[in-house]
């Protein structure tokens, strides 16, 4: 006998951000904790911005899903609110589809708020349905998520009941499946919201209503749709099930005829499993972000090794390399010796072949990314930074550090090129200062380039200024520093042909300005 579980998330788009109490919605509150402050995720519409989530508190107050923001802080102005997110919900609800596969192997995501297992077979290895249902439920509440779940012998009872039904958790059986869903309202069939208008309209307002009426005029009104819901919340009529596919695991191993100790049977071991999953990367057309090596000790223990890549990668001299350099930290703990290893890709991109060179490697001699990877194994993820680029013209907001394993995102780059295009970011120095140093400065007129300065206690004098370049403050941002004025930046080049990068902080014709030099950065 088939039997299926629904999930459904009320709250879906709230609490996967904000239901653990380690995750802060704005101003520093807790969603799960503060129950008396309303919230709200609100979207764009062609009428304005409107309500789509709402927290108890919100509900509580009369506030309603599709309500306009407008109305909404007209009847609580302290309403807080953040954007709603719908494919980041979509991505996250399929993650949580394929986490229950660890109760079924036959799990989908029912956009928006809901999940679907097909558990037949599967109760059993957890005490029965009802133990099933409660580990489940305790694991959403570990997570932070309100749940409802319903299990029934199909799968549109199941979801109508999860949504409509009048428990949170219920188990149903088939001879009951008709009285369980007499009561339920009309949308609990799935059906869309033309159909439900046109139903409501000639009072058909429960499923109920439609249970042993005349098939053929409720088909011709209404469409054969409508029936074949009807038919498969019942069980009259087999509904299909399409479960979630779980993502291809990269993973190849291997044994060992005799328990293996020294470093160097080790390594050997390591080169053979990275060639391996190299051909296996390149078979899928992916490259690995993130690799894992575990090696089985003879008493049951394992050891596990893992790194990550700055960029996708499948060239074996290189992965092998890399665990090579972290073999010191097991080599104390080998014990009677290793019996098996496996390696496994867990996180892979797509990475598209390309020309290697005579040894058959893909890595170029202009290719960075190896050199950062070795970095990143000897000195650690969080030690190992690069510059980014950043929509401003200022430049100690031009650019932020990111950890190198973290792959850059293409807006950055689109709004750097732009600034570029725009001609706001030219001929700035490679180095530059964290905090601008103050100079002293001798200038021909007042809003001129200086002509000698001093810096760090040595007089340079200017044979040639190129400038200015002049930035405005950014004042829809808070300002770094004390400082919000225009600045004025200066190429300068000293009689000994160093080159530096001035500015004036200030305009001498701005009432209350009190402009001053600085040094921001030196050219090669």
């Amino acid at each position: 006998m088939k039997r299926f579980l629904s999930v459904f998330l009320p709250r879906w788009s709230i609490e996967r951000r904000y239901g653990k109490p380690s995750r802060l919605p704005p101003h520093g509150h807790r969603l799960r904790d503060a129950a008396s402050m309303p919230f709200a995720l609100v979207t764009a519409s062609d009428s304005g911005q409107r309500l789509t989530a709402l927290s108890p508190a919100a509900e509580r107050l009369g506030l309603t899903r599709g309500m306009a923001l407008a109305d909404a802080r007209a009847i609580h102005p302290a309403l807080q609110i953040a954007h709603a997110d719908p494919r980041g919900d979509e991505r996250a609800l399929a993650r949580l589809a394929l986490w229950c596969q660890c109760l079924s192997p036959y799990t989908r995501p029912d956009a928006p708020d809901g999940v679907s297992l097909d558990i037949t077979g599967c109760a059993h290895l957890f005490g029965g349905e009802e133990g099933l249902a409660e580990l489940l439920a305790r694991r959403l509440t570990h997570f932070g998520l309100g749940a409802r779940l319903v299990i029934a012998p199909t799968i549109g009872a199941a979801w109508g009941l999860a949504r409509h039904g009048p428990a949170p958790h219920l188990i149903v059986a088939r001879m009951d499946l008709a009285a369980m869903l007499a009561p339920l309202p009309i949308a609990a069939l799935r059906l869309e919201e033309t159909t439900l208008s046109a139903m409501e309209k000639l009072g058909l307002r429960r499923i109920g209503d439609l249970i042993g009426k005349p098939r053929a005029p409720l088909a011709a009104r209404f469409g054969a749709l409508a029936l074949r819901r009807l038919d498969e919340a019942l069980g009259h009529e087999e509904e299909s099930f399409r479960p979630l596919n779980p993502p291809t695991l990269h993973r190849v191993q291997c044994r060992f005829a005799e328990p293996i100790i020294t470093l160097e049977a080790i390594e050997i071991a390591i080169r053979r499993l990275a060639e391996d999953i190299a051909a296996q990367l390149e078979t899928a057309a992916k490259g690995a972000r993130r690799l894992e090596l575990r090696l089985f000790r003879v008493d049951g223990w394992f050891e596990s090794l893992a790194l990550a890549t700055s960029t996708p990668t499948r060239d074996a001299r290189h992965i092998a390399r890399l665990l090579g350099e972290r073999l010191d930290r097991i080599e104390d703990r080998a014990g009677f010796g290793f019996e098996a290893a496996d390696l496994t890709a867990p996180s892979v991109e797509n990475l598209a072949a390309r020309q290697g060179d005579l040894d058959m490697s893909e890595q170029t001699d202009n290719d960075i990314a190896p050199l950062l990877d070795r970095l990143v194994n000897r000195f650690g993820a969080s030690n190992v930074t690069r510059p980014l680029p950043q929509q401003s013209y200022l430049p100690e907001r031009a650019s932020r550090n990111a950890c190198v394993l973290k792959p850059a995102r293409s807006h950055d780059w689109r709004a750097h090129a732009r600034m570029v295009q725009d001609g706001a970011a030219f001929a700035r120095p490679l180095f530059l200062f964290a905090v601008p140093e103050p100079v002293n400065t001798l200038a021909g007129v007042p809003d001129g380039p200086p002509t000698r300065f001093e810096w760090r206690r040595v007089s340079h004098r200017v044979i040639n200024a190129e400038g200015p370049e002049r930035i405005a403050p950014e004042w829809w941002r808070a300002p770094l520093g004390a400082s919000r004025k225009t600045r004025d930046y200066y190429r300068i080049e000293d009689e000994a042909g160093r080159r530096f990068w001035l500015f004036r902080d200030g305009l001498y014709e701005r009432g209350g300005d009190m402009p001053r030099w600085f040094i921001h950065g030196v050219f090669a």
